[in-house]
């Protein structure tokens, strides 16, 4: 059930938006103008029609988790959160995204479960960290 912790990350001109939403608890994610499609990882062409320009849009923070592991070994990095959860969250009207699974005992872990992003602890400056979903309450886990 642990939280990664925070980490320098290589901020692109293409992921900005992203980082800086996730450090303000909203999830930002690149759209394609032309086809009206996400574009996951952030980028300024689209890989689905190779167009151009894109924008971005703002999206609810919730999804559902797709699917989960349960890592034991980890990078250097996050050896002090082992064992914690990275899971796949399909976002509602947007990408399916990797991310931080916490705030849920392993075994209670459902794929299909309902997600929301968590509150980020800690300001804007500095090292960030990644997205972090919980239970949507009183969905899953038990509920």
């Amino acid at each position: 059930m642990s939280t990664l912790p925070k980490v320098a990350v290589d901020v692109t001109p293409e992921s900005r938006a992203f980082w800086d939403g996730l450090a303000r608890g909203e999830l930002v994610v690149t759209w394609c103008e032309v086809c009206d499609g996400h574009v996951w990882p952030p980028r300024d062409r689209c890989p689905a029609c190779l167009g151009g320009p894109t924008t971005t849009r703002v999206l609810s923070g919730e999804g559902t988790l797709y699917s989960y592991t349960v890592v034991h070994r980890p990078d250097p990095a996050f050896a002090e959160a082992v064992p914690y959860v990275l899971g796949y969250v399909s976002l509602d009207g947007g990408p399916t995204i990797m991310a931080n699974v916490a705030g849920v005992p392993f075994d209670r872990l459902e794929v299909g479960m309902r997600l929301r992003l968590r509150t980020p602890e800690g300001g804007t400056d500095g090292p960030v960290g990644g997205a972090v979903f919980e239970p949507v309450p009183g969905e899953g886990a038990g509920a």
